[in-house]
């Protein structure tokens, strides 16, 4: 899923071309007949098997004074300490998928950076440039400059994996570089746990222990594939990390090296799922809850209120699910949807297009709002709590809770009192957006339930 509408899951659909991404193969597959190690018995040899291709990557980001008490989790440098200029360190990980150097990790690891170094396990040291990155899946390639002979790691199949598998971290958390923990594959399709404003990830949970610094690392089966890249944690819930799943980022890495970015198609609707009744099935599809207007969707014929039940004759289940299928389309590829249109089935044929920047999304998403109703996909390009609140004489108290959206995954509760979102004072429903947009990689709120305060923290490393 990737941004949260005012209590349902909504997104503006997009997705990577699947021939165009899947057209240059830049890394090694794994191999299905290689046997799973027993857990049981010690793992050493794996991880001697993989550590060679798993890599420390420090960036380098020059800093406006104003700037530097704002960005706790770095290191320093300060005019008078060897610089004229201070500048902040920020550590990550990565692993190597090309014996040229090519290198995964994170695109917020490298976000930004005017310098980067990658430390391999053997101590070597290579400067390295962003050949691509993208936020929507936070995935970078990166360049080793004058390396040749480079060890690699394969990359497996994400979809085969199954809730209870065995997996294996390894990186460099809090800096401690070649650290390697071990858990299972706790859930999948998790979403984009409302982190990523148009993201296109739907994470790996795993409990594997990862931290600051693992961001960018890869999460590894039991037969020395690349499964994922760990990505963020739950900072309250521990034992909860996140992953993108490797199958994802095997669509965005052919773009990213070929052209730097990623080019998505298009529908151009804002939707939700379909929260069913109390004792009730869940009814499948996705409801439209927006088209538009010169969009791809508009121009197809799609109208507020459709029901989308399938694409292409294959049944969808979810809004999510939605967004997976046309994930695996290309811009300017025609699709057939059905939908049911009150009480009717209709089969559409849409034109994708071409996925807009963020702005534009930000600008579309906000003409679809009215003031104060509190169920626009922005509100000035931030993401939204996924909540209905009423003012009360402390701040805001929580009346509705959607699923699936950034509250829910808070913990939060009905009757809670928002204080506080990201350190600022919440009294008015407008501070909410204000407090999100503050900082994209961090949700905390703090909230009063009963005579106790409580908090908790969504956080992306």
């Amino acid at each position: 899923m990737a941004t949260i509408t005012g209590g349902a899951a909504a997104a503006m659909l997009g997705c990577a071309g699947q021939a165009e991404a899947r057209g240059e193969q830049i890394w090694r597959e794994g191999g299905t007949t290689t046997p799973d190690l027993d857990p049981r018995k010690s793992l050493a040899p794996l991880v001697k098997q993989i550590s060679p291709a798993v890599v420390s990557v420090r960036s380098t980001v020059k800093l406006p004074q104003r700037q530097v008490q704002q960005m706790p989790f770095f290191e320093f440098n300060t005019p008078g300490q060897g610089g004229n200029q201070p500048f902040a360190r920020g550590q990550g990980s990565g692993f190597i998928i090309a014996s040229d150097g090519l290198v995964v990790t994170n695109h917020h690891v490298v976000d930004g950076s005017d310098a980067l170094e990658v430390k391999l396990s053997d101590g070597r040291r290579f400067t390295a440039k962003v050949l691509g990155s993208d936020p929507h899946t936070d995935v970078a390639l990166l360049q080793l400059e004058g390396a040749k002979n480079l060890p690699t790691v394969p990359l497996g199949q994400s979809d085969n994996l199954s809730v209870g598998d065995w997996v294996l971290a390894l990186g460099s958390p809090m800096g401690l570089e070649q650290s390697a923990t071990t858990g299972i594959v706790s859930a999948k399709g998790r979403g984009s746990l409302g982190l990523y404003r148009n993201s296109y990830i739907d994470f790996l949970q795993t409990d594997a222990a990862i931290s600051q610094g693992n961001s960018g690392g890869p999460l590894f089966n039991l037969r020395g594939e690349v499964v994922g890249i760990n990505t963020a944690i739950h900072a309250i819930g521990r034992g909860i990390g996140f992953a993108v799943p490797i199958d994802q980022v095997k669509h965005v890495l052919p773009q990213l090296k070929k052209n730097g970015k990623v080019t998505r198609g298009w529908l151009g609707i804002s939707g939700r799922d379909i929260e069913p009744a109390i004792g009730k099935a869940p009814v499948l599809g996705a409801v439209v809850g927006q088209v538009h207007g010169g969009t791809p969707a508009s121009k197809g014929g799609v109208q507020t209120g459709d029901r989308i039940t399938a694409i292409d004759g294959q049944s969808v289940e979810s809004f999510a699910d939605l967004r997976g299928r046309i994930a695996e389309k290309q811009p300017g590829q025609k699709v057939t949807l059905t939908v049911d249109r009150k009480g009717k089935s209709k089969k559409l044929q849409v034109t994708l297009g071409s996925l807009p920047s963020d702005e534009k999304l930000a600008q579309l998403g906000n003409g679809s709002q009215s003031p104060g109703n509190g169920r626009g996909l922005y509100d000035g390009g931030k993401p939204r709590l996924g909540v209905e609140v009423a003012p009360v004489q402390n701040g805001l108290e929580i009346k509705r809770i959607h699923p699936g959206t950034i509250g829910s995954r808070l913990g939060l509760r009905v009757g809670d009192v928002l204080q506080s979102i990201n350190g600022q004072p919440i009294a008015r429903v407008e501070d909410v957006a204000r407090a999100l947009g503050r900082d994209q990689h961090r949700v905390e709120v703090e909230v009063k339930r009963g005579q106790a305060t409580h908090s908790a923290v969504i956080e992306q490393r």
